[in-house]
């Protein structure tokens, strides 16, 4: 069931947004998105066991390269595709933005896990990127979005928003857990943090309903194919760097879906940082979450088949 509840959440989301979006709106107007993401990684952080972590080995280098391809490339991948596709101010803002936050916070682990890899390096390089991306995205973003032509970003109020909704409280859950009795894996922890995304979803389409409306076929098409080129290029490059580290099978498979995924949360939350409509920008960044869960999870069935081949 926890695989289909996000993706059927946000579908029902889109719905009712489409049909009634006055509770949504209203609720976009109180200011309750950035809570749903500290909700998010509040719960994220009180999920997390650093010690299970064996920090050695090849591991470092394996992070430096995922670093590198999530955080430092990703963000001019994903403006030179905006660029080549010619997309439109909004739909190029969703696929910039998506294309600089970090990895996404539970769908990489998944897929390492369906795969046959290293799920505890996978959580490993999931923390690093989420963390390290706190401090990337508010000097890069404004970078990139230059070039689009269309926003003028300072980086230092984008940094204090990540590190009040992000870092502070995915270090309060940490330290949570150590005081709480409750199980990590209890079924409202583990489906929190999707409810609260359908929530962003749902509150942010609805405010900018009117705008979606008027979305063509053609722009739906051109964002698919953006969101299919950018990933499969992440996909491309964690690929090739085996050729630079060698690691064992289980770290590259954990470095492949972790690297060239990007989370949805974090998106909606630094499109609504941006203080202008977001409709346009928010449905490219929902159809690559859609697409790289698409495109990794027959990704992840191939490589599973492959390891019970071998083994």
């Amino acid at each position: 069931m926890n695989s289909y509840f996000l993706p059927g959440g946000l579908i029902l989301a889109f719905i009712v947004s489409w049909f009634a979006p006055e509770t949504g709106t209203s609720l976009q107007q109180m200011g309750l998105i950035p809570w749903m993401v500290v909700t998010i990684f509040l719960i994220n952080g009180y999920q997390t066991q650093l010690n299970e972590i064996p920090l050695s080995g090849k591991l470092w280098t394996t992070a430096l390269i995922a670093v590198v391809i999530n955080l430092l490339l990703s963000p001019f991948l994903g403006l030179l595709t905006a660029s080549l596709l010619a997309l439109p101010a909004g739909a190029a803002i969703g696929l910039i933005v998506t294309a600089t936050v970090p990895s996404t916070l539970s769908s990489g682990i998944v897929m390492t896990h369906l795969a046959g890899g290293d799920g505890v390096k996978a959580l490993f390089l999931t923390i690093l990127l989420n963390l390290l991306g706190v401090f990337t995205i508010p000097f890069i973003l404004p970078v990139v979005l230059e070039n689009v032509g269309t926003i003028d970003l300072s980086p230092w109020p984008l940094l204090k928003q990540l590190l009040i909704i992000v870092l502070t409280p995915f270090v309060i859950g940490m330290l949570a857990r150590r005081l709480l009795q409750v199980s990590p894996k209890h079924g409202l922890i583990r489906y929190l943090p999707s409810t609260c995304v359908i929530a962003t979803v749902w509150m942010s389409v609805s405010a900018s309903s009117e705008t979606l409306k008027e979305i063509s076929l053609l722009l739906i098409g051109m964002i698919i194919l953006g969101s299919i080129l950018l990933h499969t290029v992440l996909l491309l490059l964690c690929l090739g760097s085996r050729a630079l580290n060698h690691p064992e099978r289980g770290e590259w498979i954990a470095l492949m879906f972790t690297a060239s995924q990007k989370t949805l949360p974090v998106a909606v939350g630094v499109l609504a940082a941006l203080n202008q409509p977001i409709g346009v920008a928010l449905v490219a960044c929902i159809l690559f979450h859609f697409l790289q869960l698409f495109v990794d999870s027959i990704l992840a069935a191939r490589l599973a088949r492959v390891s019970r081949q071998a083994a």
